[in-house]
């Protein structure tokens, strides 16, 4: 189990960087610094499908990653990574399923007792925004903390 443990999160990790280089070589229109990372998972957005099938499948990678973990407000910031897939951007539950997906992660690092390392990153996401980068860099910022945080959950437990 031990292995399972280290591996699951590093697979993870794997499958959303390869599977975000895919989808935004997919949509050459997309900027890091203009747009939100779900702009390619609109519907309006022919390709909008490649995106949306993209966060379910890293939504499920991490759900069952943070069960292997026994991380239970991970699991639920998991389903509702799912659900940010599941409801594009132009529907009414994908920006709170999207914003509780970061909140309930963080909770569950303060939780763990990494409370510096969770307030943070919330802070340097919500600067990012205030500054005008665009939603795509604080997002991924904040992926790649959750990222990190599994990873390290897998080689301490």
């Amino acid at each position: 189990m031990k292995i399972v443990k280290r591996f699951l999160p590093i697979l993870t990790a794997i499958y959303f960087i390869i599977g975000l280089i895919i989808v935004i070589h997919k949509n050459p229109w997309f900027s890091f610094m203009r747009n939100a990372l779900s702009d390619m998972g609109s519907l309006k957005n022919p390709n909008g499908w490649m995106f949306n099938s993209y966060i379910i499948g890293l939504g499920f990678l991490g759900l069952i990653t943070a069960k292997v973990l026994n991380r239970k407000i991970l699991q639920i910031a998991m389903l509702f990574l799912i659900l940010v897939g599941v409801f594009p951007e132009e529907k009414p539950l994908h920006t709170p399923s999207a914003v509780l997906t970061y909140l309930l992660s963080f909770l569950d690092m303060a939780l763990y007792g990494i409370k510096w390392i969770a307030l943070g990153t919330f802070l340097v996401m919500i600067g990012l925004i205030k500054v005008g980068v665009g939603l795509a860099v604080p997002e991924i910022f904040g992926a790649v903390i959750i990222l990190a945080y599994m990873i390290y959950l897998g080689w301490k437990q």
